[in-house]
């Protein structure tokens, strides 16, 4: 009894000197230094960047909405009567803004500025942006900053 009493005793005073531990949260933004090549797009190839990034896409939120249906005709024939083209109402839930953090394959041009995120239509809820301005997107605008005045120091 008194061995048992003196392990849980042992057991409350170790767990009491717990620590708190800090676990750093990775940057939602972020590129495969390993992955970044020129990419000969149009047979130029000292203008686009070909990389592997991180990014978070932001979903917005969409309302709910209610759909008021429709209320028919009531129609009768000798001793019967039915109601015809009758929708019942119907209330459609909302969703809240939500985001997706995912890698994409990117493709830069460092003369215009822009950037292409392949693969992003295949998020549910998302669309093709195509080319866009790399001041939408921390990760694209990293690398132009960085790596499109370094260019020629890349592979093909």
């Amino acid at each position: 009894m008194r061995l048992l009493f003196g392990a849980l005793l042992a057991l409350v005073t170790t767990a009491a000197r717990a620590e708190t531990i800090v676990v750093p949260v990775p940057s939602p933004f972020s590129y495969e230094s390993t992955s970044l090549k020129r990419l000969p797009l149009g047979g130029k190839t000292m203008r686009y960047i070909g990389f592997t990034g991180h990014t978070t896409i932001v979903l917005p939120a969409k309302p709910a909405r209610f759909i008021p249906g429709k209320p028919g005709t009531v129609r009768c024939d000798r001793n019967s009567c039915w109601r015809d083209g009758y929708v019942e109402p119907s209330f459609v839930s909302g969703e809240p803004e939500r985001s997706v953090r995912k890698f994409f394959d990117y493709q830069l041009d460092c003369k215009d500025r822009t950037f292409n995120r392949v693969g992003d239509a295949a998020i549910p809820g998302n669309f093709s942006k195509g080319w866009q301005s790399v001041t939408t997107d921390p990760t694209a605008l990293a690398v132009e900053t960085t790596w499109c005045p370094r260019i020629s120091q890349l592979s093909i």
